[in-house]
Order: C-alpha cells, then structure tokens, then sequence
C-alpha cells in the first residue's frame, strides 16, 4: 500500500481527534499538532496502543510560521510525507463588539485562518520537490456561510470562517498545478467540548465521527476526485 500520511490540526479531541481514527482505520499514518500538551499526549498514547508506529503528535502553535515548518519537517522525517492536510483547528472568544479588543480578534484570527495559511503553504511548498496528488480539507462553519443564523458575540469567529472559505476557493485555483485539491467543509452544530463552550444551549446531533467520514471522503481522490475549490455545507438537527 502507498505510504499515506494524514496531517490533522487541533487533532487531540473532538473532530480532529475523530479524523485521526478515521484515517488511521483506512491504514493512514497521522501527524497531530494541538497546543494542549497533556490532551495531544493521552491521545496519541491511546491511538499508539491500537496502530503502533502509526501516530506522531507535535505540541505547538500553528500561528507561528517557524513552529509549522518544524511540524511539518518531523513529521516527514517520522512518518513520510503528507497527501492530506486537514486544517481543522479553531479557537473562539465569545464578546461582544463592543467588549472585544483588538487582541480578542487578532487572536482568533491567527488560529482560525492565519494557521491554515501557514499549513496549507508549506504543503504546497513541498508539493514543489515531491509530487504527487494531496488533499487539504478547510474546516470552517455554517457560521461561516452568508444566510445562516449567527449568533451574538461571535463575530471574530464568523469572520475568520468566511475567510476560510475564501481561502480554500484561491487555494484550489493555485494548487490545480501541483496536483493538490483543496476543499472545504462547513458544519453546522456538532456535540464538541467547543459548542458547549460557545453555545451550550444548543444540543447537536451531529457528531465529530460523522464529520470525520466528510473528511475523509474529501481527501481520498477514488472518491472525490473532481471535487476541488468546494465547500460542504452540513446542516444538522439542533435543538
């Protein structure tokens, strides 16, 4: 079997960590980056038990360009290089307009879209030397789709998922050249520690495996091979 090997952001819970166990199961090697050094260590020893020699995990922060690059160095020198990137990691601040100051919104906006930028152009980067068709899958939110209901005190996150969606429509026009296929899934409500954070009045029937499968689908090119520059839209019961 080709050497395969998933790159997940914000993969020591929720959907990242569900991607991981996704790809894992399809015989995917998985490099994982979070922040959160004792949730990224529990979860790879977990994934380790169960896929020996399948799992690295990088503690570090995907807004610092220096910190991508060295993931995406040990990643390669670990496991081999990447076909898929799954830019799925996203933070929130929960303020008002008028309450939220400039380093609230600049915070959110070095996660949630300067971090996938960051991922994405070192994939691309790479794609330069070693080719070879690769997927990277944009995680962004119906919050993040025009028409959708938004909710106050978000507005950081909505925007940073709007452009997340405009990223990966510029992403798919410049990566036709390399053989990289850029998408996007846009989730309504899904039963994470970050919507009862955000919203906990919201209970969702969709679940981080159920996201994991769009994931997946997105990035194996027997099954969505003429699919690049789009963005799923998930519409969920919520009550």
């Amino acid at each position: 079997m080709k050497n395969l090997v998933a790159m997940i952001t914000g993969g020591a819970k929720g959907i990242g960590r569900a991607c991981a166990e996704t790809f894992l199961e399809s015989g995917h090697s998985v490099s994982l980056i979070s922040r959160t050094a004792s949730e990224l260590k529990q979860t790879e020893k977990e994934l380790l038990a169960k896929y020996p020699g399948k799992v690295f995990s990088f503690c570090g922060d995907i807004s610092s360009a220096p910190t991508v690059k060295d993931w995406f160095k040990k990643t390669i020198e670990t496991l081999g290089y990447p076909t898929t990137l799954v830019n799925n990691a996203g933070i929130f601040v929960n303020k008002s307009v008028v309450d939220q100051n400039l380093e609230d919104w600049e915070k959110v906006i070095r996660v949630n879209l300067t971090g996938a930028f960051l991922c994405a152009q070192e994939l691309f980067r790479m794609a330069l030397s070693h080719t070879g068709p690769k997927s990277i899958i944009n995680m962004s939110s119906l919050a993040g789709i025009r028409g959708t209901e938004k909710f106050p005190g978000l507005s950081s996150y909505v925007a940073s998922k709007f452009a997340l969606v405009g990223l990966t429509e510029s992403l798919a026009v410049e990566g036709r050249k390399f053989g990289i296929r850029v998408n996007c899934i846009a989730p309504g409500a899904v039963g994470t520690e970050m919507l009862k954070k955000a919203l906990p009045e919201l209970k969702a029937e969709a679940t981080p495996k159920d996201i994991a499968k769009l994931v997946y689908f997105l990035s194996a090119p027997e099954q969505s091979s003429v699919l690049t520059g789009s963005t799923l839209e998930v519409f969920s019961n919520a009550t």
